[in-house]
């Protein structure tokens, strides 16, 4: 039902003074002020912009001299209502936007970002000091290098080295097992050092272990198979394959199944015994020097006193029953067949780089 809008009343005279004490008369009867006209809704049929805010109808008159009122374009809180209009804080003499606890919000906001900042700088600078080992010892391994092999190549054996225990770094953190950052020994290698946890599962310490020879192995592999790709026997490919040769070299090396090498560790996880088997063949390696009338290289005479004290505390361990339980027969199987693989492929691109090299008479490695 649409109801009919009230006639708008007559304007009174304003030329009519009241009588002092008297309140003017509006035309129907109310006193003058807010509270005498409807609702704007009511005296408009629209909706009020500001619900709660009372406007006088379309027509009538303005107060009297003295009266309060506003325009109706003027935002208006009709006096006692206590009306503040959207966005006008309480401070400030109606200024918008001045919320007692804005800025406060701000200055928390801002200072929580401060917090975040400083917590993210301290956290990667505590990984670069940690790193900053790693980068000190690879410098020193590099200068060492360069004294055989120069600058170029030194570069590239001890990027290929760094890759290799990337790898055993990587999988512990992903394993759950804490693990030092690689720290390079100049013609020895690297290493990083397992804590908690590691040895207490033999399927984790395999996994560990074998993931520095296979990224080693990958990055090894993505270089020499870029080389052999090459049309012609350039420099560069020169550079790339005899760095090749060398990194499936420290692969294969790496594999021989005697502690502390991940050789070792891989093939403990099937049974102790093949330490056994890799005492053996560093001893035959030692050997063979004795018997060709060459000086014992050292570095290989330091590794096989290391695992000959390796070997011991492993075989000593199980003696006490401080070791893992063994697993299960499948999964010695899987461990083995990836070994195995992972040995025989090493040895076929050695073989394939270092023959490479020989059929374009760039190098003599006989």
């Amino acid at each position: 039902m649409i109801e009919r809008m009230p006639a708008t009343p007559e304007a009174p005279d304003p030329t009519q003074v009241p009588d002092a004490g008297q309140t003017p008369a509006h035309p129907t009867g109310a006193p003058w002020g807010w509270p005498a006209y409807p609702p704007y809704p009511a005296a408009t049929g629209q909706p009020a912009p500001h619900p709660g805010t009372i406007y006088p109808p379309p027509g009538a008159a303005y107060p009297p001299p003295g009266a309060a009122y506003a325009p109706p374009s003027t935002l208006y809180s009709p006096p006692g209502a206590g009306y503040t209009p959207p966005g006008w804080g309480q401070q400030g003499a109606g200024a918008p936007g001045r919320d007692p606890g804005t800025q406060a919000k701000r200055r928390s906001g801002f200072l929580g970002g401060l917090a975040t900042v400083g917590l993210a700088i301290l956290k990667f600078g505590a990984l670069f000091a940690k790193f900053g080992i790693t980068a000190a010892t690879a410098l020193i391994a590099i200068v060492a290098y360069s004294l055989l092999f120069g600058w170029a190549f030194a570069v590239g054996l001890v990027l290929i080295i760094f890759v290799h225990e990337m790898g055993h770094f990587l999988t512990s953190r992903v394993m759950g097992v804490p693990m030092s950052v690689p720290i390079f020994i100049p013609f020895l290698g690297a290493f990083t050092a397992a804590g908690r946890g590691f040895t207490s599962d033999r399927r984790r310490e395999a996994t560990i272990a074998i993931a520095g020879p296979i990224t080693g192995f990958a990055a090894t592999l993505a270089l020499c198979l870029w080389a052999l790709a090459q049309p012609f026997a350039t420099s560069g490919v020169r550079f790339a394959l005899s760095l090749s040769y060398f990194g499936f070299l420290i692969t294969l090396f790496n594999l021989v199944p005697m502690l502390p090498l991940d050789g070792g560790r891989i093939a403990s996880s099937i049974s102790k015994w093949f330490n056994l088997a890799g005492l053996v063949i560093i001893s035959a390696l030692l050997g063979s020097q004795v018997v060709g009338g060459t000086a014992l290289n050292p570095i290989l005479l330091i590794i096989f006193l290391f695992g000959c004290y390796s070997v011991w505390g492993r075989f000593q361990a199980a003696r006490l029953g401080r070791e893992a339980p063994p697993l299960p027969v499948r999964t010695r199987v899987l461990i083995g067949a990836g070994y195995i693989a992972l040995l025989a492929l090493s040895g076929l691109f050695m073989s394939l780089s270092a023959g490479w090299l020989t059929a374009h008479n760039l190098v003599n490695l006989a």
